[in-house]
């Protein structure tokens, strides 16, 4: 199975210090973001960087590979706004050509879905990548899209682009993970279902409050576990997204659950 955390990409090795993270906890999966996931501000990533990484990565065996865009990027804004969440996005896709990445997850944003739409196509064409576009389900609040599976169709429809299920999201919007995915294949997007972000919630289920919480110590309780063991995500990787503090006690509890569930 493949499946790791988010880790960060400071100090002096920059991007390699997510490797080294991973290689500490001894897990096969790395999420990261491309730059300062609250700033404008991007910097080039140096071609012996990016091979660095790519050689390192393969050295240590790691399989999956995510840049998750910047929190600033609303692909559903007008004006400058969108121009500036687009050139991100496409700096995020870039980034993921150079150093191999496997997919680019991004919130969609508020405002219209047509927009965001307009949004997606145009950072892609902007900076080609082989690296898939992942569209993640949201908290709502502000006209933010991407709440329901309904809307992520709509976001969806026609595009090469896939999605990403964050399990502590769809909680606090009333949303068991099984049901959300039940709801998902209804709508025929499975096939589109790349990536799992494994979180517990801080809140209550349809709290619409969202705060990640270490697995097993939130409000989700065996919803965590019915996902695990559900045979249409297991062969999808998982990542963490838990206080960074407790990684190896989460690691330690999600080995456990994957005993539990025979995998």
């Amino acid at each position: 199975m493949i499946y790791g955390f988010h880790f960060s990409i400071g100090g002096k090795e920059s991007y390699l210090t997510a490797l080294r993270e991973a290689e500490a906890l001894g897990v096969n999966a790395v999420q990261i973001f491309a730059k300062s996931p609250r700033a404008w501000r991007k910097k080039a990533l140096p071609q012996a960087l990016a091979e660095r990484f790519r050689a390192t990565r393969e050295l240590q065996g790691i399989q999956g590979l995510v840049i998750h865009a910047s929190y600033l990027v609303n692909l559903g804004a007008e004006g400058e706004l969108f121009e500036k969440s687009v050139l991100s996005l496409a700096d995020d896709l870039e980034k993921a050509r150079l150093l191999g990445a496997e997919a680019v997850v991004v919130h969609p944003g508020s405002g219209e879905i047509a927009q965001i739409r307009k949004g997606l196509f145009k950072a892609a064409e902007l900076a080609p990548s082989p690296a898939r576009l992942l569209v993640e389900n949201t908290v709502g609040g502000g006209n933010k899209r991407g709440v329901t599976p309904e809307e992520l169709a709509e976001i969806l429809e026609g595009t090469p682009f896939g999605l990403a299920l964050d399990t502590a999201h769809a909680w606090v919007m009333g949303y068991h993970p099984v049901e959300f995915l039940n709801e998902l294949e209804g709508l025929g997007l499975l096939p589109r279902l790349a990536l799992v972000h494994f979180n517990d919630a801080k809140y209550e289920r349809g709290s619409h409050r969202d705060v990640h919480a270490s697995l097993g110590k939130g409000t989700m309780g065996e919803a965590l576990l019915e996902l695990l063991k559900d045979p249409r995500v297991c062969q999808l990787p998982f990542i963490m997204e838990t206080p960074k503090a407790d990684d190896a006690k989460n690691l330690a509890t999600f080995r456990k659950w994957l005993v539990a569930c025979g995998l």
